[in-house]
């Protein structure tokens, strides 16, 4: 029998370390954190076990607007740092010192291994292949994709109008027309294929929002339940397809002759690819087929739900504020015209339309926050701060700070960004709706060139106010949104 009490006091001991270690990580090493930041001036709400202080955030940046201080995430010190001097640091002069995270994998399904959701080396090879992609010469040809795709919207809107139906719900208008638009522009030659891959994402896209509403369970994701299996099997069938595209390109590429696998965002990254690769062919430098189908699920997930909640606020901003939507109707009138449509010489000349899509920006945010952590012992401005604390850039409410922005910061204001964006507020950091540093969104310029040229072209066309129906409810779901629809009147100018 000794052998069984022996066993019995190896299983107690083991049983008393991984108790030993359970207290360390979620009591003992917060308590001391907590202890090393106040030490430094820097306070927060008291350290709950288990559950943090993460459902209380909204209410705390309120309260402690423009200080910096520390809350729970969990066992997870994260500091909240809203100075623009802070972020400079963070995320441009000691850009190597933090690195992005996700807490929650489920978010991973939307963007697999794509540019959003890689670091280090990965993250440097991907961004300069998909970088070409995006320069502004490039956008400026998928302008007449864009126009076709609003065109098709606006003769919709302009028969329901004709035909007594003036209330139209825009957020689902929007997200219809830009998953057309990101299906025209990233798969031209392949457009009908391109939307029914988009429209298998779009339904991944609303289970992973259900999943992320759902308080997380590490491994859940696995069980076979019905959504789970949903999503398991939407999975599959969006690489198939996306891989059948490929391919396609890459034998018309083999069969022509000519080293271009299309103007669009798809064959242009291809290029790319295919040119780092013969450049750099030791290193492995051209992207698989496999990172190419996550690159394209990121293409619809960023140039999709980016775009279309930005309009949407920008319809309701201006169908409350009419005075600036007669203002930027006026001006799409004097240099494009009632009958032309704005082409990409005349985007560049709209100004006042520039500064209502800025400040739309400025209000709601496609990010309403930026996370980053320490890779390792580091100096932050005054703070001495340990490797493994979380950063949360607050976004929305730097946006809203009136000490940045003036006393009006709350208010729908364009003219703030008369002079443009480095002068529109007290610190040119304070404007960062595409994020900030060397990960700001690779699509920045796309999402504003297609956003400028669809709220011209409805400028041109329609007026429009808010609907009564309307009842204005930011809600945060994985950008912030209407919660209650986008309801507006329409009119034909």
């Amino acid at each position: 029998m000794e052998w069984v009490f022996w066993c019995l006091k190896v299983v107690c001991a083991g049983l008393v370390l991984f108790l030993l270690k359970i207290a360390t990580t979620t009591w003992w090493k917060p308590l001391q954190l907590k202890k090393f930041f106040e030490a430094q001036g820097i306070r927060g709400p008291p350290y709950r076990l288990f559950s943090g202080n993460s459902a209380d955030i909204s209410r705390m940046m309120d309260e402690q607007r423009g200080q910096d201080f520390l809350f729970w995430f969990g066992p997870h010190a994260r500091l909240v740092a809203p100075h623009p001097e802070l972020i400079k640091e963070i995320c441009f002069t000691k850009f190597g010192n933090y690195t992005k995270f996700f807490n929650n994998p489920l978010a991973r399904q939307l963007v697999g291994q794509g540019l959003v959701g890689l670091t280090g080396e990965k993250w440097t090879q991907h961004r300069k292949i998909i970088n070409p992609a995006f320069h502004m010469d490039l956008l400026k040809g998928m302008v007449p994709s864009i126009v076709k795709s609003s065109a098709n919207m606006l003769d919709g809107w302009s028969k329901l109008v004709l035909s007594g139906a003036s209330e139209i719900e825009v957020l689902k208008e929007f997200h219809d027309l830009t998953a057309d638009i990101i299906a025209r522009t990233a798969f031209g030659s392949s457009f009908t294929e391109g939307k029914h891959i988009f429209d298998m994402q779009a339904k991944q896209m609303i289970l992973t929002i259900e999943s992320l509403r759902r308080v997380y369970i590490p491994g859940f994701r696995f069980l076979p339940t019905t959504k789970n299996r949903q999503s398991w099997h939407l999975e599959k069938e969006i690489r198939r397809s996306l891989r059948q595209v490929i391919d396609a390109r890459e034998k018309t590429a083999e069969m022509e002759r000519t080293g271009s696998y299309g103007a669009d965002l798809l064959g242009l990254m291809m290029s790319e690819s295919k040119e780092q690769g013969r450049i750099n062919a030791k290193s492995n430098a051209s992207l698989s087929t496999e990172e190419i189908i996550d690159e394209c699920k990121t293409f619809y997930f960023a140039g999709h739900e980016t775009t279309s909640v930005l309009l949407t606020w920008a319809i309701i901003l201006l169908g409350i504020h009419q005075e600036w939507q007669e203002r930027g109707r006026r001006e799409v009138l004097e240099i494009c015209g009632k009958n032309n449509y704005p082409d990409a010489d005349s985007l560049s000349r709209l100004k006042i339309v520039g500064m209502i899509i800025n400040e739309t920006l400025r209000l709601y945010p496609p990010a309403v926050f930026l996370m980053r952590q320490a890779c390792e012992p580091t100096k932050l401005g005054r703070l001495s701060i340990p490797a493994g604390t979380q950063f949360m850039i607050p976004i929305l409410a730097i946006h809203h700070d009136p000490a940045l922005w003036g006393n009006d910061a709350k208010d729908f204001n364009p003219g703030r960004f008369s002079e443009g964006i480095a002068k529109a507020a007290k610190h040119p950091m304070a404007f960062m709706p595409f994020g900030t540093g060397p990960y700001i969104c690779v699509g920045q310029n796309f999402a504003l060139l297609e956003a400028k040229l669809v709220l011209a072209m409805i400028l041109q066309k329609i007026s429009f106010g808010t609907s009564p129906a309307y009842t204005h409810a930011p809600i945060l779901s994985i950008t912030l949104r209407p919660q209650h629809g986008a309801q507006a009147i329409f009119r034909m100018a």
